[in-house]
């Protein structure tokens, strides 16, 4: 089938070499002319698109003529208001309901839980208290509202891969909070096959998580991975009344998925 991917950068390049080896047809767009020449060296028919682009213009046509649409594209910190944001991504799923697309995944992020001091699973409340948090749940509902049961959410704990790791973020800084707040990571192999487990499985009408397995402290994990990568080690203040604070519990979604983590402790990610 065709499947489009709007988003193709970190995550959605390998994603479609993936699912190009399957035996897809592969459509992809890219924010900058740079990256839709990357996406074309991969063998995709990649298009220049910003969410707010005028969607009627005719060479967004292959994006509309595609049986499935992956929509993968972070809010980021340097994305313009909430508003235009969310309201320009209305604007595309009103025009997928037209198109010939029947089947979506929405790539989406734990942050829609917030900062819960509980362990989450999928039938968890959602209390976003972030601007991320908030944009991606309002447009899981938007999806709710236009696609019902063809439309897929995977829930991406923090995205861990060979050239992205947390702590070159963390490396040298001082006075850290919640040394004892748990790990809420998944690497981007087991992201791919669980986007791939939905579409080869049909697992349609989902709100699914995805996170390893495992949950050590931010202090205990950080230290390890900064002496295994030889960088400084980020320093973490102490708390009198510590807290483990949000755990990803995705044992449901990874069996519906019927598949095996590839990456099941934060350890086996370096």
């Amino acid at each position: 089938m065709q499947i489009a991917i709007v988003g193709c950068g970190w995550l959605g390049q390998p994603l479609g070499l993936s699912l190009q080896k399957s035996g897809h047809n592969i459509v992809a767009t890219s924010r900058s002319e740079t990256g839709c020449e990357k996406i074309k060296t991969l063998g995709f028919k990649g298009l220049q698109f910003n969410l707010g682009d005028k969607l009627s213009d005719n060479y967004l046509e292959p994006i509309f003529n595609s049986d499935l649409l992956i929509l993968n594209i972070p809010v980021g910190r340097r994305s313009n208001t909430s508003e235009n944001f969310v309201a320009n991504t209305d604007d595309l799923l009103k025009r997928l309901v037209t198109s010939k697309v029947k089947r979506v995944v929405f790539v989406s992020t734990t942050s829609v839980y917030g900062d819960q001091k509980a362990v989450v699973t999928e039938h968890s409340a959602t209390r976003p208290n972030t601007q991320s948090g908030h944009i991606n749940l309002q447009i899981e509902e938007l999806l709710q509202k236009y696609f019902t049961s063809n439309a897929t959410t995977i829930r991406l704990s923090g995205l861990v891969g060979k050239d992205r790791h947390p702590v070159n973020y963390l490396t040298g800084k001082t006075e850290l909070a919640a040394p004892k707040s748990r790990v809420n990571l998944v690497h981007q192999a087991d992201v791919i096959q669980s986007i791939e487990s939905i579409i080869k499985n049909e697992i349609w009408g989902q709100t699914l998580l995805l996170s390893a397995a495992e949950h050590p402290t931010r202090k205990e994990y950080y230290t390890w991975a900064a002496k295994q990568l030889k960088l400084a080690i980020p320093q973490f203040i102490d708390e009198p009344e510590p807290s483990e604070g949000k755990i990803i519990n995705a044992t449901a979604s990874l069996s519906l998925l019927g598949i095996t983590l590839q990456y099941p402790s934060p350890y086996d990610m370096l």
